[in-house]
């Protein structure tokens, strides 16, 4: 069986975090671009993949994993275990595993909901609410360098993807935790080949 890995993925896109992943961990991979503004993602050889026609998707011999979490803790696992992903037995495998998962079942949807002004009462959505989202991410982050304190794990690979990507949005306020942060997982040359693969320079002077 082929362990070859291939990251389908779009350029400006949630593709962002898996391809720092796997820059992260210096594994071999290839990428196949699908172009989500075309409509590629629901044609039906990408669907059998990712029937939400969705990116990033990554397939990894015969296995098939798609959302930005679980990716980010397939690789970690697969090809980090007890560097990028604690151990099973660390102290540090719930708090990584709790903060992982947040980056997209609690920070991504609270501030996307928030940006469009809508009505989300905390109680009837399973995120919370921005204010609520907001604060445990400052809570997290303010005296320490890391989601784990001065580690850096794959958690900060989610966390920090979704922090970068919001302060240049404005979807995340410019808090002093958040953009010292950001200038710390910014200043790794994983971050910095996967911002420019994931948003070329060139997009931008397209536009």
């Amino acid at each position: 069986m082929s362990d070859e890995i291939v990251l389908y993925r779009s350029v400006a896109s949630r593709s962002f975090a898996a391809i720092w992943m796997l820059e992260e961990l210096g594994v071999p991979y290839r990428m196949e671009t699908v172009d989500i503004r075309s409509g590629a993602q629901k044609a039906p050889g990408y669907l059998r993949l990712n029937p939400m026609g969705k990116v990033p998707t990554l397939v990894v011999g015969d296995s098939v994993v798609t959302e930005v979490p679980a990716i980010c803790l397939f690789l970690a696992d697969r090809f980090g275990y007890g560097g990028l992903a604690p151990r099973i037995d660390d102290p540090d495998r719930a708090a990584y595993l709790r903060w992982m998962v947040f980056s997209t079942a609690v920070l991504e949807p609270a501030t996307i909901i928030h940006e469009l002004k809508l009505e989300a009462p905390a109680y009837h959505a399973g995120w919370g609410g921005y204010d609520d989202a907001v604060r445990s991410l400052v809570g997290l982050l303010e005296g320490r360098d890391y989601v784990l304190g001065e580690r850096f794990s794959g958690a900060d690979v989610a966390i920090g993807a979704q922090v970068s990507v919001g302060l240049f949005t404005k979807q995340l306020p410019d808090h002093p935790a958040l953009v010292a942060y950001n200038a710390r997982i910014g200043a790794r040359s994983a971050h910095a080949t996967a911002l420019a693969t994931n948003w070329p320079p060139e997009l931008f002077a397209a536009n």
